[in-house]
């Protein structure tokens, strides 16, 4: 069996992930590639599969050249969008060719963009079977209109199958876009091991190397910051959160997808200077481990997810989690056992669990073990790789 999967940021959680599937399918005998973005984050790194980076050619260059061009602010963006969407069709091209050529027959995506409609036409122009995973089901995390629904509606409908990580997240895609449910299949997302680095250092020693003091407690909010992430939710809670914990700070680590400056403006008006430490932008996944090693808790505080990797890179470092009670979450974190699930919007119930975690060693050891033990069994990528070559067998 041939398989070709096409990612095209080629950097972030979903390349994180579509790396992660691709090793784990090889691993079981099979023949895998890749088509994703020019820029790809794992070009150095040595694969046991081919990589065909050739989307999104003249935006690479430009940005290459033009380093501004990368930012997230609103012209930037629209100005990057607007040139990977006059290369596109070019690429869609380049993909038809490595099908034919190759003689592959199933075409897996993994994507959030509505563009990827072009793609799947094409695909079933050239009677490839198509199977497509849906990460969030509401795309970039926006309010659905009702074009959006009949755009996705088709896009989904034109696939063979659909793979999502949540039962819920199933049911909305069901509802909301009218898709057969027969043809949604539910597999978790994967571990995120793969950052764990050889050398490992102490708690200790990652918060030395941050500049913080042993003794400080530390949350983590990581990933990239944006309205559906609830930022807001965890600097609202942390004055609670520092009248009960004598030392404590908050690290905010991820690239910025909006203005940044009204969670500065909350820092200032909450005098939250001394208990925030930022690192605002893309974080290498090199420079991942410290953080996770550092954190004594990693928040969760989403107002809207469908499932997050950041959840599984929180598990493969055995740290205890608090989420919001979310479906996606709620399917994998085990209350009490790993973490707690608080409501959506309760600012109290969020920093009384971070509070419980912060000042019980004892607990916060037992859950992040647990934690780590989800990671080995649960969400270990070879069942995982099992239930995906079992959707590319299904013959409809």
């Amino acid at each position: 069996m041939r398989i070709l999967l096409i990612e095209p940021l080629g950097n972030g959680g979903i390349a994180h992930y579509t790396y992660n599937l691709i090793n784990a399918l090889v691993k079981l005998g099979i023949e895998v590639s890749l088509f994703t973005s020019k820029r790809y984050e794992f070009e150095n790194e040595n694969k046991p599969f081919k990589v065909y980076n050739n989307m999104f050619y003249l935006s690479a260059y430009l940005i290459k050249r033009i380093p501004s061009i990368d930012k997230q602010s609103k012209g930037f963006s629209l100005l990057r969008r607007l040139l990977k969407a006059i290369e596109y069709p070019f690429n869609v091209v380049q993909l038809a060719f490595i099908l034919i050529s190759k003689k592959t027959k199933v075409a897996h995506i993994q994507s959030v963009n509505l563009i990827e409609l072009l793609m799947i036409i094409a695909l079933r122009i050239i009677n490839r079977r198509v199977v497509f995973t849906i990460h969030n089901v509401m795309p970039r995390h926006q309010r659905i209109r009702f074009y959006h629904k009949l755009l996705y509606r088709a896009m989904y409908s034109f696939c063979h199958e659909i793979i999502i990580h949540s039962i819920k997240g199933k049911e909305e895609v069901a509802e909301l876009y009218r898709i057969n449910g027969n043809k949604i299949h539910v597999i978790p997302h994967g571990d995120y091991k793969f950052f764990m680095p050889k050398d490992q250092i102490s708690k200790e020693e990652a918060k030395a190397r941050l500049g913080i003091s042993s003794d400080c407690k530390t949350i983590l909010f990581f990933g990239a910051i944006r309205e559906n992430k609830g930022l807001k939710n965890i600097l609202f809670a942390l004055p609670s959160i520092k009248e009960k914990v004598y030392k404590v700070k908050l690290l905010i680590v991820g690239e910025t997808w909006e203005d940044y400056r009204k969670y500065r403006k909350i820092i200032v008006e909450k005098d939250l200077q001394e208990s925030v430490y930022e690192k605002l932008g893309y974080v290498a996944n090199d420079e991942v481990p410290i953080y996770f090693f550092a954190a004594d808790v990693v928040v969760l505080p989403y107002n809207e997810i469908t499932q997050s990797g950041i959840l599984q890179i929180a598990y493969a470092f055995g740290k205890p989690v608090v989420a919001t009670d979310l479906a996606g979450f709620r399917e994998a974190l085990v209350e009490g056992r790993n973490g707690f699930l608080v409501p959506l919007g309760d600012l109290n119930e969020l920093s009384n669990k971070v509070i419980d975690i912060l000042l019980n060693e004892d607990m916060a050891a037992k859950m992040g073990a647990f934690s780590l033990h989800l990671s080995n069994t649960r969400f270990g990528w070879d069942e995982i790789a099992q239930k995906t070559i079992a959707v590319y067998n299904l013959n409809r």
